[in-house]
């Protein structure tokens, strides 16, 4: 007969499978989100199970689920490239065949009585009204054929539409992929509220061990198959870049660690800098490598100058280019030039990772801000090239404060990542 698992958005089901989870789906978790513990049996959801015989019953079970908040979901459905702009382009995508679909059925069927009906609403079904139909199905926890909620007086055509027999679109979506449905699902709910898959009867069936890395083993068995199942490739101009990046993803963003996944310069023994860097694009680009890749710059005159050797090649659309973004601390920041110290803007000319640190660690021992000093001019661009000073000083005191915030969660709260996050939503949103 086989065993049923259920995923559902603040307690309401949106995916059923039998045997196995849907691999998609899981991508959504990480082995993190596991979790095993005693519950009692009259506890489960009562929208897949129905209400218990007798609520007051001690019996208990081992309960084995994937559990995130949904709005760590959103996020992670964001940098795999689910967006709402996406869904709302392919909602209507599908829209426009399936009304395609209705038109040839008329031009060969002369009683076209039977499809009319949904012909029409069809027609009327626009992404922002479908949304309004979900969040009433989700809200009113109504549900789909095989139930009858769908004959309750009153409802909305569109409504009844979702809750109808739709065989080929799960909840009448118009789009192929279940993470889809589900970015919709998670607009439509609290963001503290939990996404859960819960397999624990598919472990009590055999069909999974307790112990089984489940989300781990369907994501590996996905990533041949389409790059969004893989992680992102960040690519950056040095090594200090790349550790910097992956420490703050971990501490300021670990829900989104293992969605990117950044070169590593020292095993591999490669040189730093901007031209090295666009060198790496092409050759990434050259391979018809399937991963999706962000190429981040500095903000810097040397990294403007170089990015200027891609313009002139196409680029995939895997292959994204970004720069370190403007910061309000640069545009009056103290530099060192021959007319002595000025404050000065040095988004653009200046802006390596060093001064994204936060403003904690760019200070001296007298509260200064450390100040920019000008090396070479670039022709190209009619500008200077500064570098910030007493690098090795800046990176010492982050890695005190990157230290003490690992210790003590309480520290990011009194500490600057305004640079760093900056940058990290930068990465998340190259793909918009």
């Amino acid at each position: 007969m086989g065993t049923y698992t259920d995923l559902t958005v603040a307690g309401y089901p949106i995916l059923e499978s039998k045997s196995a989870v849907v691999p998609e789906a899981m991508t959504v978790f990480r082995e993190t989100d596991r979790r095993i513990f005693t519950r009692r049996v009259a506890q489960r959801n009562v929208l897949v199970w129905g209400d218990p015989e007798r609520p007051d019953d001690k019996e208990t079970e081992v309960a084995v689920e994937y559990s995130c908040e949904t709005g760590n979901v959103i996020d992670r459905l964001n940098v795999m490239g689910f967006t709402l702009a996406r869904v709302r382009r392919e909602f209507e995508l599908g829209r426009q065949a399936e009304l395609a679909k209705f038109e040839s059925w008329a031009a060969g069927d002369e009683d076209s009585k039977w499809f009319t009906d949904d012909w029409n609403l069809v027609k009327g079904l626009t992404f922002d009204s479908y949304v309004s139909a979900f969040e009433t199905v989700i809200k009113r926890r109504l549900r789909p054929v095989p139930f009858d909620d769908h004959k309750n007086p009153g409802l909305d055509p569109f409504v009844k539409y979702l809750l109808g027999d739709n065989d080929e679109y799960l909840f009448g979506f118009f789009g192929g992929d279940i993470r889809l449905l589900l970015r919709v699902a998670c607009e439509l709910v609290p963001i503290e509220s939990r996404v859960i898959q819960d397999i624990t009867e598919l472990v009590h069936g055999g069909y999974y061990g307790e112990s089984d890395p489940v989300c781990e083993i369907v994501r590996k068995a996905l990533i041949a198959g389409h790059p969004e199942n893989s992680p992102q490739i960040v690519l950056t101009e040095g090594s200090s870049d790349a550790i910097i990046l992956r420490e703050a993803l971990t501490l300021l963003y670990p829900h989104l660690a293992g969605y990117y996944s950044f070169l590593e310069f020292d095993s591999a023994r490669m040189p730093g800098g901007a031209g090295y860097l666009v060198s790496m694009v092409k050759a990434f680009a050259g391979a018809g490598i399937t991963n999706r890749v962000v190429a981040i710059f500095d903000n810097d005159t040397a990294a403007r100058e170089a990015v200027r050797a891609l313009s002139i090649i196409s680029l995939p659309p895997n292959i994204a280019i970004r720069h370190y973004p403007d910061l309000d601390l640069l545009r009056e920041y103290p530099t060192l030039g021959p007319g002595g110290l000025a404050s000065l803007d040095v988004n653009g000319l200046a802006g390596g990772i060093e001064l994204y640190l936060g403003t904690d660690v760019l200070r001296d021992d007298q509260g200064a801000l450390i100040p920019v000093q000008w090396k070479g001019y670039s022709e190209a661009l009619k500008q200077y090239q500064g570098e910030v000073v007493r690098k090795a000083k800046i990176l010492s005191q982050f890695e005190a404060k990157l230290a003490r915030c690992k210790r003590d969660g309480t520290a990011l709260q009194s500490s600057d990542w305004t640079g760093l996050r900056k940058i990290l939503k930068e990465i998340f949103c190259a793909f918009d």
